[in-house]
């Protein structure tokens, strides 16, 4: 059965031995998740070989491996291939040292921990909207920072127990929340200072 899949503009690039570039593109992103090191490498060198245009392409294939893949099986490993990704942009493309860094961004993430969660949740997401799902705003939506919650006579008091709840909640030493508490319990938004400073409504 046929399927009408839109191919990429690399279905139709050949690299320099003379390969389909979104198959060495895939053959690169199939090794990676096996940890196969060497093969990976060498997807990859073909690909830097064949063109500036496929070293890009190179680039921005390891930093989405480094979140579609790897994600919370290495939460540095983005980090480290961005930071690779902008070192190697210091060096013309036919300097010696450009394959240096993708063929270390390789083996860090062959090394790593593989988990795919992030790319499965991405397209429940995707497919599910596609369906007609789409988001309801939840009640703790609604507070001073949007005009329902305004209009409603949610001010900080309500922000600070329900709209700043988080969690998991890190144990922390200090007293800041009961302080501020204590402070709302005086504030007056109407009777400030003069010279008060006062902040945009707009959150962006």
């Amino acid at each position: 059965m046929s399927m009408n899949v839109p191919y990429s503009m690399f279905a139709e690039t050949k690299t320099r031995n003379g390969l389909a570039a979104d198959e060495v593109i895939s053959c690169l992103q199939k090794s990676i998740r096996r940890s196969m090191v060497e093969e990976a490498c060498g997807y990859a060198y073909e690909l830097y070989i064949s063109s500036p245009l496929l070293l890009e392409k190179l680039w921005r294939r390891l930093l989405t491996i480094s979140v579609e893949d790897v994600g919370f099986g290495n939460l540095d490993a983005a980090v480290q291939i961005n930071t690779l990704n902008e070192m190697r942009k210091n060096f013309p493309y036919n300097d010696g040292d450009q394959p240096m860094y993708f063929i270390h961004a390789i083996r860090v993430l062959c090394e790593s921990t593989k988990d795919r969660s992030s790319d499965l949740l991405k397209n429940i997401i995707i497919k599910s909207f596609a369906m007609g799902k789409k988001p309801e705003i939840m009640d703790v939506g609604l507070d001073k920072h949007t005009k329902r919650g305004a209009q409603m006579g949610r001010g900080s008091k309500h922000f600070l127990e329900e709209g700043a709840k988080v969690c998991p909640e890190l144990e922390v030493t200090n007293n800041y929340k009961e302080r501020y508490r204590e402070i709302l319990k005086q504030y007056d938004p109407e009777n400030v200072v003069e010279n008060a400073f006062v902040y945009s409504k707009d959150q962006y």
